[in-house]
């Protein structure tokens, strides 16, 4: 349930015995220092007791928050986002939710809360587990998690003597009620809650708990809060129709296989008897050895449920494996996981909390053990669980493999020594609770390609949660719509608030931006599907004074490959400097709208160079605008330049391409890349 941000720590304090100034701000019991101008935003961390249950006897943590009055002066109400995880806190990604909430921040108050444990808040700061490799075993995993919880129960005391447990105090009810409090002290009323993730998790279990604090509710790509499969099945579920619909949607894709998700398949059994191995540059241009088990396939595949490029060169990929024997695209899509995708794994504590993640996760989620048994009763219980299921639960993987993923995306050895739950820890939700009251609209977002919480979990959210609900599914998005992550979804969220609920649905919702799947990986030219002649045209092999016209179109279409795989790897990576998949650079201008290509090779034997640029707006209906001027060379002496234009992500579109070759003029279109 992760998604990736860069948040800064809080840094101001709250004043309460302080003298009111210019730039202080008195709202409801807190007197507030601005911390930021343009908009004005105050910051401040609230004392709230580490134990709700024993407030008098409690010590006492921190709990940072951000609020930005309405910039008209007058506040119809008051948003509040939570943001994902567990373990990230809601600072720093306020311009993400600046975006998302748009105009509406002139007639709204925007309140942004640091759950405990992350950002400006008391923080959970496990050495061990917060600088693990991302590679580690999942019994290193499981210590280090271990340890941590352990830490937690011997860092606090209560006043009348005696150590907290406090791996049990950091999960959503007890961060729910440190919300509350500050809504309540801040005087705010009644407010609209956001969340996405692990946010959406949490938002459930605030509105469940303190529904007379909630005005309305936004459930942004959401998982249930009871009778959670704590096998995660249905993700498995949803990878066969994703996978394929991707293909079935892209020209380029749909007319090299019949099926993605077979050729997935067939690759998994490829990976059982013989790992991926090849040698690919990384990001810094040096070359490394990439291996890729079937456990880490595992690991690639989950990682679509936010990573459009593992839907987009999945297949591919793996058909250039399992028929040409070429592991490179493979490797080095893995590659850019472990650097893209894994990357919360490197950050300090205070941005992401991999100590936060874990309390949460042993506290809230189902297990497949007890967590009150000993350490190697909880082993032997979690082996009868895997033996329990059919074998083929999660084909084409083991169940085995299937356990062994990384900890990080599903907690299923990750809390097998964390400490048990002490009498005095806050009970997990999974008891009845507090259904909303009909009046109460409550909006679920979702996307139909999202792996980690699929779409077809709204429904039972929306029954055990209760209001006036409405699901809203996306067509072609991943795990979260909305935060910035896609106009349509900030728009939808606009529409809903701003209306109080009624229909918030708009004609954007089936127009997403599209994934353009890769169709072949070439491993050299002649395999390269050629550009398409114009159809006014007829070919005629004599006009080429080489005599290869299809050698010369094969080439154009060569190079706009090259380009399209430069701005997807900046997209997905954003880095100022890369290196082509079989050599060369790309290097991007300091805006990041210019990339400069030298030498670039994605069809081995075929340098590219040149600048691309981008424009439009990429989480729009069509995405990027690419505009291309290429220069191509071959091993057969062949020479070529040629513009082109495509977008990015427009459903169905196309690269127009003119341009020579040799001297020779052609022009004709490709899928786009």
């Amino acid at each position: 349930m992760i998604r990736w941000c860069a948040a800064p720590l809080i840094t101001c304090a709250l004043l309460i015995h302080g003298v009111a100034s210019a730039r202080a701000l008195r709202v409801g019991a807190f007197a507030l220092k601005q911390c930021e101008t343009g908009p004005a935003v105050y910051c401040a961390r609230a004392s709230v007791p580490l134990d709700w249950v024993k407030p008098r006897v409690s010590p006492r943590i921190d709990v940072a928050f951000r609020y930005e009055p309405a910039a008209s002066g007058h506040a119809r109400g008051t948003v509040v986002a939570v943001e994902g995880g567990p373990g990230y806190p809601a600072s720093g990604s306020e311009a993400y939710y600046q975006t998302m909430y748009g105009h509406l921040l002139s007639s709204y108050n925007l309140l942004l809360v640091d759950n405990r444990g992350t950002g400006g808040s008391t923080a959970i700061d496990c050495e061990g587990l917060q600088r693990i490799s991302v590679d580690a075993s999942p019994a290193a995993f499981g210590r280090a998690a271990g340890a941590c919880g352990s830490s937690l129960d011997h860092r606090w005391r209560y006043r009348t003597g005696g150590w907290v447990r406090a791996s049990g105090l950091f999960s959503s009810i007890p961060a729910a009620d440190d919300l509350a409090f500050i809504i309540r002290s801040l005087a705010l009323g009644p407010v609209d809650l956001y969340g996405d993730s692990y946010g959406a998790y949490f938002a459930q279990v605030f509105a469940e708990r303190h529904p007379a604090l909630v005005h309305s509710v936004i459930l942004d790509s959401v998982y249930e809060v009871r009778h959670l499969d704590p096998w995660y099945r249905s993700t498995i579920a949803a990878m066969p129709p994703a996978f394929d619909s991707v293909c079935a949607a892209s020209p380029a894709c749909r007319s090299q296989t019949r099926s993605a998700w077979g050729d997935i398949e067939r690759l998994a059994r490829r990976l059982d008897r013989r790992p991926a191995v090849a040698r690919v540059p990384n990001q810094s241009g040096r070359e490394q050895t990439v291996k890729l088990t079937g456990v880490g396939l595992v690991n690639l595949i989950n990682d679509a449920g936010a990573d459009q490029q593992v839907y987009q060169q999945l297949d591919a990929a793996a058909r250039a494996l399992l028929g040409r024997s070429d592991a490179a695209p493979l490797a080095r899509l893995y590659a850019q996981r472990l650097a893209g995708d894994e990357d919360y794994a490197n950050q300090p504590a205070g941005q992401y909390s991999a100590g936060l993640y874990l309390a949460v996760a042993c506290t809230d989620y189902p297990q497949l053990f007890s967590t009150h048994a000993p350490v190697s009763v909880r082993a032997r219980q979690l082996r009868r669980a895997e033996q329990a299921l059919p074998p083929r639960t999660f084909s084409p993987f083991t169940v085995a493999q299937w356990v062994a993923q990384d900890p990080d995306t599903e907690a299923y050895t990750a809390c097998l020594h964390w400490p048990a739950p002490g009498a005095d820890s806050r009970p997990a939700p999974g008891a009845p609770a507090h259904r909303l009251a009909r009046r109460v609209p409550v909006l679920i977002l979702s996307g139909a390609l999202d792996l980690w919480t699929p779409a077809s979990g709204d429904a039972a959210v929306a029954r055990q949660l209760g209001g006036s609900v409405q699901i809203v599914q996306f067509a072609e998005a991943t795990h979260v719509v909305a935060d910035d992550s896609t106009a349509c979804g900030d728009l939808v969220v606009q529409r809903f608030v701003a209306r109080s609920g009624g229909d918030a649905r708009l004609g954007c919702v089936g127009r997403m931006p599209a994934i353009h799947a890769v169709g072949r990986f070439p491993t050299r030219l002649s395999d390269t599907v050629p550009l398409s002649a114009p159809r006014a045209r007829e070919t005629d092999s004599a006009s080429d004074p080489g005599g290869d016209e299809l050698a010369a179109r094969r080439l154009a279409a060569a190079a706009v490959a090259t380009a399209g795989d430069a701005v997807d790897r900046f997209t997905a990576l954003q880095l100022a400097r890369d290196a082509g998949l079989r050599g060369g650079t790309v290097t991007a201008g300091s805006d990041g709208s210019t990339l400069h290509l030298r030498g670039d090779e994605l069809v081995p034997g075929v340098a590219v160079s040149g600048m691309v640029r981008l424009s439009g707006d990429p989480t729009g209906t069509h995405g990027a605008r690419v505009t291309a001027r290429l220069t191509a060379t071959s091993r057969a002496h062949l020479a070529g330049r040629f513009t082109a234009q495509w977008s990015a992500t427009a459903p169905g579109a196309v690269a127009v391409v003119s341009g020579t070759v040799d001297g020779t003029r052609l022009s004709g279109t490709i899928p786009a890349p």
